[in-house]
C-alpha cells in the first residue's frame, strides 16, 4: 500500500440511498421516523419554550423542503459541518443522500436542544433516559457474559446479536425493543447471512492490539465491554472508538462507556467482573477511549482522515460494530449485494464487521443466500433479525 489508510473501492461508485425512493426504508426514515424521533426527544426532555419550539420546527421541516446550514455560532464543529452541508444546500431532505440526512438531522437535533450552547442544557444528552433504560435491561446479559469470558465465539455472537437493540428504531420501552433484548447468540445461529467467526477468533487470538468501533449503548455496549474485558485479560491492548457527542439516539459516547462500567461495577452478580477487568485495563494503560469527529460525520470510510487512519494503524484487528458503521463502510451506496466486501472496504489493517441488518444495503453475500432469505423473510434487510460476521484482511 502507498499509505496507511483505507483505500477507495475497486469499482465505480453506485448511487447513494435517498429518501425519495418510494417504498424503501430510507423513505420511511426521512418521512416518518426522523420527525417521530424529534418529537419524542422533545417530550422526554425538560426544555424551555424556545428550545421546544426549535425541536418542533425541526420535526415539521423534514420533507420536500430545502436544507439549511447548522447555525450555532459558538459551536466548535461549525466550520466542519459547514463543509459537510455545503454540497446539499440546493437539495431537500428527500433527495439528499440518506446517510448525510441522518447525520445532519441528529446534529440539528442537538443544536435544537442546546447541547453545545451556554446554558442549563449544555452537555446534556437528550437521549440519556433511553440509554439508561436499555442498560438496566442488559444486566442479566452482563451476568451471563461475566461467566463466559474464556469463550470468544460466544462473546462475538453476543456482541453481534446485541446490535439488534437500536433505540433509534425501537425505544427502550417499546415491545419490539424488549423482544430484541431477549434474543441473543445461541438462538440465532440459523440467522447468519455470512459467518466468518472462525477467522475472527483466529485473528483475535493473534492480535496484540484490537480497536473496536462501537455502535449502541445498552445491551450492545455491555456485550462489547465483555469482549473488551476478555481481550484485556489475555494481555491484548484495546481501543474503544466512541461518538464524540450523542447521535442516532443510542450511539455510545465516552460518558456512556463510563456510566455503563459504573453500573456493571455496582452489580451483585458476575457482571461486576467485567467492570473489574475494564477498570484494571484502563489503570494499566492497556485500554483507551478515542472519540473522533469522523464517526459523527456523513463521510464514507474511504475518506477517513489521516490522523484517525494513523490511530487505527495501531490495530492488528479493527472490529466495526453495527448497521450505521456498516453503511459508512459501504458509503451507503446501492452496491449489488454479491460484490465482495473486500472490494468495497479496503482497510490498511484487518477488519471484521459485526452487524445485524437494519437498512437496505449489503455486500459479500452469495446469490443462493439472497434467494433463500428473500423467500423466508421479505423484510430481512431492515428488521434486525439477520446477522453478519464479515472478515476482511488488510489490503496490502
Amino acid at each position: 500500500m502507498t499509505a496507511d489508510r483505507f483505500l477507495p473501492p475497486a469499482h465505480p461508485l453506485p448511487e447513494p440511498l435517498r429518501g425519495n425512493e418510494a417504498g424503501t426504508f430510507a423513505a420511511d426514515t426521512v418521512t416518518r421516523r426522523l420527525p417521530e424521533i424529534a418529537r419524542r426527544t422533545g417530550a422526554e426532555n425538560i426544555l424551555d419554550a424556545t428550545r421546544r419550539q426549535l425541536v418542533e420546527a425541526l420535526a415539521a421541516e423534514i420533507g420536500p423542503t430545502p436544507l439549511s446550514p447548522i447555525d450555532e455560532p459558538e459551536n466548535a464543529d461549525r466550520a466542519l459541518w459547514a463543509q459537510h452541508v455545503a454540497p446539499y444546500l440546493d437539495s431537500t431532505w428527500l433527495d439528499a443522500p440518506w446517510f448525510f440526512i441522518e447525520t445532519y438531522f441528529f446534529r440539528r437535533l442537538l443544536a435544537a436542544t442546546g447541547y453545545s450552547q451556554p446554558g442549563m442544557r449544555r452537555g446534556v444528552d437528550p437521549f440519556r433516559e433511553q440509554k439508561r433504560l436499555a442498560t438496566e435491561g442488559a444486566m442479566e446479559l452482563a451476568a451471563q457474559l461475566g461467566d463466559g469470558l474464556d469463550r470468544f465465539p460466544l462473546l462475538l455472537a453476543s456482541s453481534l446479536w446485541a446490535n439488534r437493540v437500536d433505540l433509534s428504531l425501537w425505544p427502550a420501552d417499546d415491545a419490539e425493543s424488549v423482544r430484541h433484548r431477549q434474543v441473543f447468540a445461541p438462538a440465532a445461529t440459523d440467522r447468519m447471512l455470512v459467518d466468518d467467526t472462525r477467522e475472527t477468533v483466529d485473528a483475535l487470538a493473534k492480535a496484540t492490539s484490537v480497536h473496536i468501533v462501537l455502535d449502541n449503548a445498552g445491551p450492545e455496549l455491555v456485550a462489547d465491554l465483555a469482549l473488551t474485558a476478555a481481550l484485556l485479560s489475555t494481555g491484548t491492548r484495546v481501543t474503544l472508538h466512541t461518538k464524540p457527542h450523542p447521535t442516532f439516539v443510542s450511539d455510545a459516547t465516552p460518558s456512556d462507556v463510563g456510566s455503563t462500567v459504573e453500573r456493571l461495577a455496582a452489580a451483585e452478580t458476575s457482571a461486576s467482573r467485567l467492570a473489574e477487568l475494564v477498570l484494571a485495563g484502563s489503570q494499566r494503560l492497556r485500554l483507551r477511549i478515542s472519540s473522533h469527529a469522523f464517526w459523527v460525520s456523513p463521510q464514507p470510510m474511504w475518506e477517513c482522515p489521516l490522523d484517525l487512519a494513523a490511530e487505527l494503524a495501531d490495530a492488528d484487528l479493527i472490529v466495526v460494530k453495527g448497521d450505521a458503521n456498516y453503511r459508512r463502510m459501504l458509503g451507503d451506496l446501492h452496491w449489488e449485494p454479491t460484490v465482495p466486501l473486500s472490494e468495497i472496504v479496503r482497510p490498511h489493517r484487518s477488519l471484521v464487521a459485526l452487524r445485524t441488518a437494519k437498512s437496505e444495503i449489503a455486500a459479500g453475500l452469495s446469490a443462493t443466500t439472497i434467494t433463500n432469505v428473500e423467500q423466508e423473510d421479505p423484510a430481512w434487510l431492515t428488521n434486525g433479525c439477520w446477522g453478519m460476521v464479515q472478515y476482511v484482511p488488510a489490503d496490502r
